[in-house]
């Protein structure tokens, strides 16, 4: 004989990924379009990193999560970030009611500043745009010993 889950033991996380941000016309709202949505119950004793690493096997590893408190819209979500935070998020919805899902939004992380750069540099080379003779600025280490040879 199975023996039922403790439901007090659980929360449901209704998460979006891969979508936009619209406001929506008629009513002014906020509103999350296309992408992914998906519902997940986890325990609640689960890890900030217990959880990404879930969602790194649905979304990819690169992701930044942020959650929209009970009583709030999406025009203010929480960034999430540590165990701390997750407990925060948590908390503000068991004082709401048990049986609200949490809304949750994993958002790709930007590409690091050197990558921006190459992109950039690389774009406007294959596009035919000339430099004049100006050579894209590297990224070098100086050395204070040898910068005033």
């Amino acid at each position: 004989m199975a023996v039922p889950s403790d439901s007090s033991k659980k929360i449901k996380f209704h998460y979006s990924y891969g979508g936009t941000f619209k406001v929506c016309p008629n009513d002014g709202k906020i509103k999350y379009i296309r992408g992914t949505n998906k519902i997940m119950t986890v325990d609640k004793s689960i890890t900030y990193t217990e959880l990404i690493v879930k969602w790194w096997d649905i979304c990819g590893p690169s992701m930044n999560l942020r959650c929209k408190l009970p009583m709030d819209d999406l025009y203010s979500l929480v960034k999430v970030t540590s165990d701390e935070d997750l407990n925060y998020v948590m908390e503000e919805y068991d004082r709401v009611g048990k049986n609200m899902k949490i809304r949750a939004i994993l958002d790709p992380l930007p590409p690091p500043i050197p990558e921006v750069f190459e992109d950039y540099f690389r774009n406007y080379k294959l596009a035919g745009v000339k430099f004049f003779g100006y050579t894209p600025p590297h990224f070098y280490h100086v050395d204070q010993a040898m910068a005033g040879h």
